[in-house]
């Protein structure tokens, strides 16, 4: 089978896993329960999901018996297609709030509204970076943990266990300062977020480093 069709699923689990185990062990585990689904299948459709279930089940696992935590990382998928650069600050500051105890990603926006000069003049400000958030597209496979749809009109058509609706005011026309207050309300909803998920939140992490 083409080694392509569970490129996908390898980095997935990178991602879920990497930030407890080493990139070797999940490479091993994931190509041993390729190897079996692969010489056993008679229909290839759905290997990818039987293969990401069964490789993630063996990972905690493996976790779990070497004395580490094995739950993955919580995904939070932040969607806000009106104005993607809303959504990657959500995400840079629920990163930050966890300490990168969750993955967060971002949901994919048309091109013309995947830019705003001003908020991304702000998380510079902030130290938030707008560099390291894949855009995500419709994949069962990478199903978030909890959908964040920022504005009230989204359509919920994204892959999740779980939804969160808010309705974040549109950003157009504000100043800097506005959208500087504005980029604080959405830290106490990340914040707020994460602490319903009881996913333990930093205090003052904002304040903190632009005090360093």
């Amino acid at each position: 089978m083409n080694s392509t069709t569970f490129r996908s699923v390898r980095k997935d689990l990178y991602s879920r896993f990497g930030h407890r185990a080493d990139s070797a062990i999940i490479d091993e585990i994931l190509d041993t329960v390729i190897a079996e689904h692969t010489a056993t299948a008679r229909i290839a459709d759905f290997l990818p999901v039987l293969v990401h279930r069964e490789a993630a089940g063996r990972i905690e696992d493996h976790l779990w018996t070497h004395g580490d935590v094995g739950t993955p990382r919580p995904r939070i998928l932040f969607a806000s297609r009106s104005n993607a650069a809303r959504a990657v600050l959500a995400a840079a500051l629920a990163r930050r709030l966890s300490d990168n105890a969750i993955v967060a990603t971002v949901a994919g926006a048309h091109p013309e509204n995947r830019e705003d000069a001003l908020i991304e003049w702000v998380m510079d400000e902030r130290g938030l970076t707008t560099a390291k958030f894949k855009t995500e597209r419709r994949r069962t496979l990478a199903a978030a943990d909890v959908v964040v749809y920022l504005d009230a009109a989204e359509p919920h058509d994204l892959p999740g266990r779980s939804y969160v609706q808010w309705d974040v005011p549109a950003t157009d026309g504000m100043g800097i300062e506005h959208i500087r207050t504005f980029a604080d309300t959405m830290e106490t909803r990340v914040a707020e977020l994460l602490t319903a998920l009881n996913i333990p939140v930093r205090s003052g992490a904002v304040a903190e480093e632009l005090a360093a």
